[in-house]
């Protein structure tokens, strides 16, 4: 049988003959660099076992090359597949690769480099390819010991740069420029956790980034921005640490250093530091509003959505997206920057029929996928930032609608890429939250269908995603939610309201919730018909609070209406029952107060104070029934002092409804009521209540009052 010159590299790498094995080495070296077929071609030839043998030679002068050329291969079959990358990682690679990094202590640092400057390179260069790809597991990867080398490598290259004249091209300085970027670069995608961000504080990374940034060596500020972008991201502390920190000259780091990248002529650069200060931002680091965000970050990732150079249009999106999320302000200014419009574009640009691809094809790292599959990934962060840009200001929704974003949104939420479909869903979440474009423009586009179809996709992800935008499709208000109950969504929404499955959960039992809201007696009878009672009391004792709260929710919202709705759900739950549960999810404990629990009950305070509110709006029944509780008419009057205004206001409504005649029948029922909470120091409560922050809060203490005295004042003439 006839062996080929692969097989036969592979044989002469178990040769004893330092020049044989240097050799095969280079010879599979020029195989693989550049060639894909030939990587994959290796790896079954067992190839990578073998060079993770050599990295672990001795070191000694005969080693020193055969370890460098396996570093070498290892980093070119590492690059641009993550198939390869998990072969790598898997026979063991990271761990000597790292090690190779260790420099002897017996000699001054910069000479240690020096003489094995080739093999860092090398190695760092593999490691960078390796931790590139998201498969890649990071947790136990490093030691103290790793980070220290890396810290080291990082801080001797980049003061060796920094005193270095500008312009300075030795084949020296260029190695070390080269050292330092990929050393950047594996911190980067090393510190996704705050444990991490901090053991790369902790062994001084920060410093040398900084410094870095002062190089002039281009891939090295790059990878020196990204790394401080990640070390800042979610962290107050350490984005606090960055800005103070202090460059070779001793300023310090002020946000116009960075400012200055994002105005740089390299589109890859300027998008590095738009990451960086928008991570920053975020933290809440800046003191006062950073207008430089709008006036100059935002327009720059605005352009940059046109820009075409390597992965730049595919990245962009997503800062984008980070930037404006959650706050009015930020999507007001994309607004004026005509973010959306620019992102319809984009959008249209890549939803061509020539899109379309082999599914099997693989976007590898970042930049380096085929056409199509870039054009799907552009798609996706694309509509991730619309849902971003539209999620709070009607203006921009109403901005998206004529920049015609929807026929994008509805060809994603039926898109064969599952990450696609996903952020089509939260797109067309944020869209639906517009009232008039739901009466219109969300129907005629046909939303409801497709989302429908997505209750039942292949990934719990997308089927929770879709569930959450028909959230909005099953309000009252909305001319589809006749459409979605006919496609059987009830069943649905209670299959998931048991799902183990959080998310799915949720977004299943806040779809029950908003099919309630408003909804007519016979409605709420075809939504507890599947749900059951039992059912729904299991949710109102849930561990998660936000379950209870939209469990109170579809209580709130049974009880909402004519008396009959109300005798029908104490019927249903048990009129002891449902006080129980009230009394349970109003009781004030005695360590509570203004403090962090009563914070975090809000969420469920003003449910189950709404559920009272609506008990009491009608017939004296259900009001005496829940006035007999001591524990829930104590609760209630203490809740009127609730730090969140929102519960003040809901515990009013309590008090106005408890004081209201709404018949002349049972007036001795309202005259002990009243009589009652006098002698519990409501009348003085409320009185207090006039002088309230809240105007809301204000009005509804007043009505009580007049109320109360009204009521008191007859029963004494």
């Amino acid at each position: 049988m006839t062996t080929s010159k692969y097989e036969e590299s592979i044989k002469e790498l178990a040769s004893q003959d330092d020049a044989k094995r240097l050799k095969a080495l280079r010879f599979i070296k020029n195989s693989v660099i550049g060639n894909k077929t030939k990587k994959e071609l290796y790896i079954k030839l067992g190839v990578v076992q073998r060079l993770v043998e050599y990295l672990s030679l001795p070191d000694d002068s005969s080693s020193y090359n055969l370890k460098t050329q396996a570093a070498t291969i290892l980093g070119s079959i590492a690059y641009g597949k993550d198939e390869n990358v998990s072969a790598v990682v898997a026979s063991g690679a990271v761990i000597p690769l790292l090690d190779t990094l260790e420099l002897p202590d017996n000699k001054p640092i910069l000479e240690a480099i020096q003489e094995r400057r080739k093999l860092i390179e090398a190695a760092t260069r593999a490691l960078k390819a390796i931790f590139a790809s998201s498969r890649t597991v990071k947790y136990d990867t490093f030691t103290d010991k790793h980070i220290h080398d890396l810290v080291t490598l990082l801080d001797t290259t980049s003061s060796f740069l920094t005193s270095e004249p500008q312009g300075n091209v030795s084949s020296e300085g260029l190695s070390y420029a080269m050292i330092a970027e990929f050393t950047a670069a594996i911190i980067a995608k090393c510190c996704d956790t705050p444990l991490q961000q901090l053991q790369l504080e902790t062994a001084g990374a920060i410093q040398p980034l900084v410094n870095l940034l002062h190089s002039g060596c281009i891939k090295a500020q790059e990878a020196s921005l990204d790394a401080i972008a990640t070390l800042c991201r979610e962290n107050k502390v350490l984005g606090e640490y960055i800005i103070k920190s202090k460059t070779l000259n001793s300023n310090q780091l002020t946000t116009n250093t960075i400012l200055d990248f994002v105005r740089d002529k390299n589109p890859n650069m300027r998008l590095i530091a738009a990451t960086c200060l928008t991570n920053l931002y975020r933290t809440g680091v800046f003191k006062e509003p950073f207008s430089e965000i709008t006036l100059v970050v935002l327009p720059a990732l605005v352009k940059l959505l046109q820009d075409t150079t390597d992965d730049v249009q595919e990245r962009a999106p997503l800062v984008l997206a980070d930037l404006i999320k959650d706050s009015e302000e930020m999507q007001k200014a994309a607004f004026d920057a005509d973010a959306i419009s620019r992102l319809a574009e984009l959008l249209a640009s890549v939803s061509s029929k020539d899109a379309d691809e082999d599914e099997t094809a693989q976007l590898g790292v970042p930049g380096m996928g085929s056409v199509a599959k870039r054009k799907e990934k552009i798609k996706e962060n694309s509509l991730i930032a619309i849902a971003a840009a539209t999620l709070l200001k009607e203006e921009c929704r109403t901005q998206a609608i004529e920049a015609k974003v929807l026929p994008h949104v509805i060809s994603g939420l039926t898109s064969k890429q599952q990450h696609v479909r996903l952020a089509a869903c939260q797109a067309a979440k944020s869209l639906s939250r517009s009232v008039s474009h739901l009466r219109t423009s969300l129907v005629d586009a046909g939303v409801a269908l497709p989302l429908i179809k997505l209750l039942y996709d292949e990934s719990l992800v997308v089927q929770a995603a879709a569930c959450g935008a028909l959230c909005n499709l099953v309000l009252e208000f909305s001319p589809m939610k006749k459409s979605v109950i006919e496609a059987g969504a009830i069943a649905r929404f209670v299959e998931y309201s048991r799902s183990s499955d959080s998310t799915l959960q949720l977004n299943g039992v806040w779809a029950l919730n908003n099919l309630l809201f408003r909804a007519d007696l016979q409605a709420k009878k075809s939504v507890m018909d599947v749900l059951t009672y039992n059912a729904l009391i299991e949710l109102l004792h849930d561990s998660s609070l936000a379950i209870q709260e939209q469990a109170l929710e579809i209580v709130r919202n049974l009880v909402f209406g004519k008396q009959e709705d109300t005798d029908w759900v104490i019927q249903g739950i048990g009129k002891d029952d449902l006080l129980d549960v009230l009394e349970s999810k109003l009781q004030v404990t005695s360590n509570m107060g203004v403090s962090d629990e009563e914070e975090t009950t809000a969420s469920t305070l003003v449910p189950a104070l709404y559920i009272v509110v609506n008990m009491s709006s009608n017939a004296e029944g259900p009001k005496m029934a829940l006035v007999s509780r001591p524990n829930i008419v104590n609760s209630v009057i203490h809740h009127l002092g609730h730090e969140d205004p929102l519960v003040r206001v809901a515990a009013a409504w309590c008090m106005i409804n408890w004081t209201w005649a709404n018949s002349e029948e049972n007036s001795e029922d309202l005259v002990k009521r009243c009589q009652r909470l006098k002698e519990l120091g409501i009348e003085e409560k409320l009185k207090t209540m006039e002088n309230d922050t809240s105007r809301d809060v204000r009005d509804r203490a007043n009505s009580a009052l007049e109320q109360l005295r009204e009521v008191l004042a007859d029963a004494s003439a």
